[in-house]
């Protein structure tokens, strides 16, 4: 079996409205030959675009997209053959296994004792051998792995906590990638959005921010912790590392202030941006940041702007209830 880039548990995935984007921007006549997707969480929307064959700007500020970024989208040169045979050997060997940080800080909470030494003993070994690899090499396999450890997490497709219940021993196992060539090799970044884009131009920018108080780095901080493979020490229930530079000013009372700014020093001929109608959720930490209002009035001092929205599924931990959910295109024309 091999893993797409798009099969991943992660909030806010865009996979399923990629068609949506696409009628958008056809209904409209829009003609680009260069996209800077700055929010690029699963860098599905990216892939979109150059399946598309246009060039691409893609950024995030989390590391462990940046792996996908890398394994998936990048185009740089590896060997396939050398990246299976290393794949089979940590799918069927057991010589590589050791105690190690990961089985010492996370098993028995979000792992199995046998999983989180097995996750950490192919982490271990991976780094220990990297200068044997290419970097997309070593991407390639390093995605591998968090798909592996993503996939038998013991949480609800998270990790902002784990589950009451032990975890069971699912078993860790690594699976090629699906990866395809394409005409532009894009140009990655990990920044902060409102500084990349002083630096940055594209004929259509896509705005995919945070909509409200969930912090990706809290929900995904084991996968950043594994990818980074600093060892950091981890603190509470839910044993977090620290992660301050990773918070987005987006999922705090500032977004507004932080839209403004980024639109305002956009350079680009088109804005795309995507956001939705929470505005009524049971849980406060689901409600957007920004109004409906507050993104019109933002893009209209950039340029002329149409609204477009479709139904779509919400993010459901159980404890939160919204019903006509929709997901918001806005797009601007810009003249300034």
């Amino acid at each position: 079996m091999t893993i797409n880039l798009q099969n991943r548990r992660y909030i806010g995935n865009k996979f399923k409205l990629l068609s949506f984007i696409d009628n958008v921007l056809k209904k409209e006549n829009i003609s680009f030959e260069t996209v800077a997707d700055i929010f690029a969480g699963t860098g599905v929307v990216s892939c979109f675009f150059l399946e598309q064959r246009k060039k691409l700007i893609i950024n995030d500020i989390l590391f462990s997209n940046q792996v996908f970024y890398q394994a998936w989208l990048s185009g740089d040169d590896y060997n396939d053959n050398k990246v299976s045979k290393l794949i089979n050997y940590y799918n069927k060997s057991s010589d590589y296994l050791q105690d190690n940080y990961f089985s010492e800080t996370f098993s028995n909470t979000y792992y199995s004792f046998e999983d989180a030494l097995k996750i950490g003993s192919i982490r271990e070994h991976l780094e220990k051998n990297k200068e044997s690899l290419t970097k997309r090499e070593y991407f390639i396999i390093l995605a591998s792995l968090l798909y592996a450890a993503d996939k038998i997490a013991n949480t609800v497709g998270h990790f902002e906590s784990f589950l009451k219940s032990p975890p069971k021993e699912n078993g860790v196992f690594l699976e090629a990638l699906n990866i395809k060539n394409y005409k532009y090799k894009p140009e990655i970044y990990q920044q902060n959005a409102n500084l990349l884009i002083k630096n940055i131009k594209s004929d259509l920018l896509y705005i995919d921010p945070p909509y409200n108080a969930r912090q990706y780095a809290n929900f995904y901080h084991i996968l950043e912790n594994l990818a980074e493979w600093n060892k950091p020490p981890v603190f509470g229930k839910t044993l977090k590392m620290p992660r301050k530079e990773k918070m987005s000013l987006y999922s705090t009372a500032s977004a507004k202030k932080q839209l403004q700014e980024l639109v305002s020093l956009a350079n680009t001929k088109y804005i795309l941006l995507s956001y939705n109608n929470t505005y009524t959720a049971e849980s406060t930490a689901s409600i957007n940041k920004i109004s409906e209002m507050d993104i019109y009035d933002i893009l209209t001092k950039k340029g002329s702007v149409k609204i477009f929205d479709t139904q779509y599924r919400f993010f459901n931990t159980g404890k939160t209830y919204f019903t006509n959910h929709k997901e918001l295109l806005y797009l601007c024309s810009c003249t300034s």
